[in-house]
């Protein structure tokens, strides 16, 4: 898909500068106006046609912060780009307009602005809309539903480490679906919209929460991840059905799984605003579930809300991780968390960590874990099984001789 930008900065020789820079990225078109009416007005006629915007704050006229309060009522879906000379408090309390208003803040950067931070934003956007990068076409609802009926939902599992000891926390449980003779293996962007559409998401959640919590005896039993939690995802949308609590509790006496070691993590690809999921998460909590919220930072969960809800863990998305060693904005955030976890009991997951230069940046950050390709890649049972045996392996071998079972390492 075409990825266009529009820079609303009242600085010509600025507006060209970016536009090279964009260009240089592969951006699809740039467009710049100079004032937010202008741009206000430019988006009301054509609001679909920008996938980013970057934003001034310090404009004649409409200024870049009345443009930011104004842009949720036209129901933008694209990605803001605050990038401005003023200081830092300032740009932060724009950044809190930007996410109190469900918008998608990509970055919040002050100027100058180098390519490296725009290209940053770019995949930013890119992993919080998949839709604009989307390479492999989507399952088709015939190729779903035979997948369902030959139970081929396949659990992945994605180590979840303490950054600064390396001892294994978790495991998050991702959806993989074969397909066809050839079993091509499919991830959730090829088939979560079409399952959503037709009502198959149950029937594909409950053959993977089934899957995996039988698998989860023998994972749990490992040296390594006899404290550990396995995370299981549903949708907002699931939450707020009656049937999910009970059905994960006859999951767990079925395959005798400790209920206080499963955490139920809620994708934020929608508000969490009505009774029936906030009733959700208070049952879970009840029968002793962990309840995470994934995905926070991609903007419909404010930090408010989070104090309100009565979660056991927070996910910074993926989006936020990346380039965090240098955005002040996206640390900012993660501090944010790690101290409301602090006042309310609640562990923080930075997620997607795939950057030796942000681990080493999270290395320096207190009881924070970390998930993401730099630790382990998602695997099926049989390989996550070997690649647990050889970390124990090496554990040992680095302790030297007498070391114990629970040796660890940094990855």
């Amino acid at each position: 898909m075409p990825l266009n930008v529009l820079i609303i900065d009242d600085s010509l020789s600025y507006c060209q500068l970016l536009s090279k820079y964009f260009s240089e990225l592969d951006v699809t078109s740039v467009d710049y106006c100079h004032d937010g009416s202008e741009a206000l007005q430019r988006l009301r006629e054509h609001r679909d046609r920008y996938q980013i915007l970057v934003v001034d704050l310090h404009m004649p006229g409409m200024d870049g912060i009345e443009l930011l309060s104004k842009l949720s009522g036209l129901e933008y879906r694209g990605g803001v780009i605050i990038a401005s000379g003023m200081e830092s408090r300032i740009i932060e309390a724009a950044s809190q307009i930007v996410l109190g208003a469900h918008l998608r803040l990509l970055g919040a950067l002050m100027k100058p602005v180098c390519k490296t931070q725009l290209n940053i934003c770019i995949e930013r956007l890119l992993m919080m809309a998949p839709e604009l990068n989307r390479s492999r076409p989507a399952m088709t609802l015939q190729s779903l539903r035979e997948s369902i009926m030959q139970h081929k939902v396949v659990p992945y599992y994605q180590p979840q480490v303490e950054v600064g000891t390396g001892r294994i926390e978790g495991f998050e449980v991702l959806c993989r679906m074969q397909q066809g003779a050839q079993l091509q293996l499919m991830t959730p962007e090829s088939f979560m919209a079409v399952a959503e559409r037709h009502n198959l998401l149950n029937a594909v959640s409950e053959q993977l929460i089934g899957t995996a919590l039988k698998e989860w005896a023998e994972i749990g039993q490992q040296p390594e991840c006899r404290h550990a939690r396995l995370s299981i995802n549903l949708t907002p949308t699931q939450l707020g059905q009656s049937y999910w609590p009970r059905r994960l509790l006859s999951f767990c006496q079925k395959w005798q799984v400790d209920i206080s070691r499963v955490t139920v993590e809620i994708t934020e690809n929608q508000a969490l605003d009505k009774q029936s999921q906030h009733s959700g998460i208070s049952r879970l909590r009840l029968h002793n579930f962990g309840v995470a919220i994934d995905d926070f930072g991609t903007g419909y969960t404010n930090l408010t809300q989070l104090c309100r809800l009565p979660i056991s863990e927070l996910k910074l998305d993926m989006s936020l991780v990346r380039g965090i060693h240098m955005d002040p904005l996206a640390q900012t955030i993660l501090k944010s968390l790690l101290d409301i976890g602090r006042q309310l009991g609640v562990s923080v997951v930075a997620e997607g960590v795939e950057d030796p230069r942000d681990y080493q940046y999270l290395e320096s950050v207190p009881n924070l874990i970390v998930q993401g390709f730099l630790v382990c890649r998602p695997k099926p049972l049989g390989e996550l099984v070997r690649w647990l045996k050889a970390r124990q392996r090496v554990a040992v071998e680095a302790q030297g001789p007498g070391a114990g079972s629970n040796a660890t390492y940094r990855h």
